[in-house]
């Protein structure tokens, strides 16, 4: 996996046979109780910024259904372990709770996803919804 970047745009990208653009990544209400099962939680009830284990998450203000939202790294190794895992745990909790969700991490600064975002063809479906390497790569 490539060095993790220091801040990411969670984004739920539609293929463009589905028509393209981003679908809502959930209601407000579903986007606090996801953080909540990687211990990621609001200081105080009702407000736009969630803190967890080496994260800092950033709800859009007043915005229900979520279109996307901020994740800002606040600690590299306790990051690493929640999104990339251990050896024990090749995918981190936040990674494999994500991907499941179908939402993608962006990395503006390299102008990519994190893990690849591949948009293929209708009937390529290998390696799930989107995601994976494209089976034209293998030799």
């Amino acid at each position: 996996m490539p060095r993790l970047a220091d801040f990411y745009v969670l984004q739920k990208p539609r293929r463009k046979a589905e028509g393209g653009g981003f679908a809502p990544l959930g209601s407000r209400e579903e986007i606090i109780r996801f953080f909540a099962t990687v211990n990621t939680t609001a200081d105080r009830p009702g407000t736009d910024v969630l803190h967890g284990p080496g994260i800092r998450v950033e709800l859009p203000p007043a915005q229900d259904p979520v279109q996307q939202l901020t994740i800002n790294v606040t600690e590299d190794e306790l990051f690493e372990i929640l999104f990339s895992g251990t050896a024990i745990e090749p995918m981190g909790r936040l990674l494999r709770a994500a991907r499941a969700r179908g939402w993608c991490f962006f990395d503006p600064v390299r102008s990519e996803y994190v893990p690849p975002f591949h948009d293929g063809d209708d009937d390529d479906d290998e390696g799930g919804p989107g995601y994976g390497a494209d089976s034209d790569d293998d030799d």
